[in-house]
């Protein structure tokens, strides 16, 4: 099923009667520039579907997902809406995300267990396994594949390997070595995002959010869920479930710019990907209707 959906881009809603704004931050200086309320689609997924957790484009047409629990390729027709195969690759696990490098898919799970599904689109590929460094504690949901670098970006949703809960990292796996830089490759400090929101709507909402999990660490504001790269800026898009956020960072690794995501239709956002076309897509778990969805957002790179 497809429905248009009024995609908000927002990061201060100071009453419903308000433009939608979209800071992007120069530097050392806040700039401000009002976007308009557009048209995006929504695909209501079927009920294999409903536990989505992480989306990659294999052309314009057909997108493999892949969800929670199994190990499990799904190839859907985002035309058609409707998945057109199943390909297993691995035994059940917690499976977050996966992306297309080449002729070879990447799967990783939330303990940082990496699959390679080499050829994947041979008659026999072959399945290859990673360990690294991180652990449940890491709580890893974001995989993406940096071309230009010929490396995994992987987005853990708690404190990186350095334990350090005043940031959040981007690390990489390098596909040469097969093995992971210690070194994160971005560092995102949440006090800076937190600056933007100083008095704004966000701010408040995020508030009440974690009181009622009895939680007042505002640095759970921003939880990495999964990341893409955009090939024609280089920038890096990473979503973050709770609050409905895409921070945007240059290829340098400085925050560009930080969208709010505004709407039912967004229930829990676990994927995120660019289709060969340059379309932003992303993809929600089914939550309490128990119903997935994949979001076509109208973006202006």
């Amino acid at each position: 099923m497809i429905k248009p959906l009024t995609f908000l881009l927002a990061l201060a809603l100071t009453s419903c009667n308000n433009p939608i704004k979209d800071k992007i931050t120069d530097g050392e200086k806040s700039n401000e520039k009002v976007i308009s309320p557009e048209e995006s689609t929504v695909h209501d997924l079927p009920k294999d579907l409903n536990e989505i957790s992480g989306i990659t484009f294999l052309n314009d047409s057909v997108l493999l997902a892949i969800q929670d629990e199994e190990g499990i390729l799904f190839y859907y027709n985002i035309n058609q809406n409707k998945i057109i195969k199943k390909q297993t690759f691995a035994d059940n696990d917690d499976y977050e995300d996966l992306v297309i490098a080449g002729n070879d898919i990447y799967t990783i799970t939330s303990k940082g267990l990496i699959h390679q599904i080499k050829d994947f689109e041979s008659e026999k590929p072959v399945i290859k396994s990673f360990k690294t460094p991180f652990s449940s504690k890491n709580d890893i949901e974001g995989l993406a594949y940096d071309a230009k670098k010929h490396r995994l970006l992987i987005a853990p949703k708690e404190a990186g390997l350095d334990k350090d809960k005043t940031t959040k990292e981007i690390y990489a796996f390098d596909l040469k070595t097969m093995t992971l830089q210690s070194a994160p490759v971005y560092t995102i400090h949440l006090a800076e995002i937190e600056a933007q929101f100083k008095g704004d709507a966000l701010e408040e909402s995020s508030k009440k959010f974690l009181k009622a999990l009895g939680n007042q660490n505002m640095s759970k504001v921003f939880r990495s869920s999964a990341l893409t790269i955009n090939e024609k800026t280089g920038e890096t898009y990473i979503l973050s479930a709770i609050n409905g956020l895409i921070l945007v960072l240059t290829p340098e690794g400085v925050l560009k710019k930080l969208i709010q995501l505004s709407g039912p239709e967004y229930k829990q956002p676990e994927g995120i990907a660019f289709s060969p076309m340059g379309k932003l897509y992303i993809s929600n778990e089914g939550g309490k209707s128990g119903i997935g969805n994949i979001i076509e957002l109208q973006h202006e790179n």
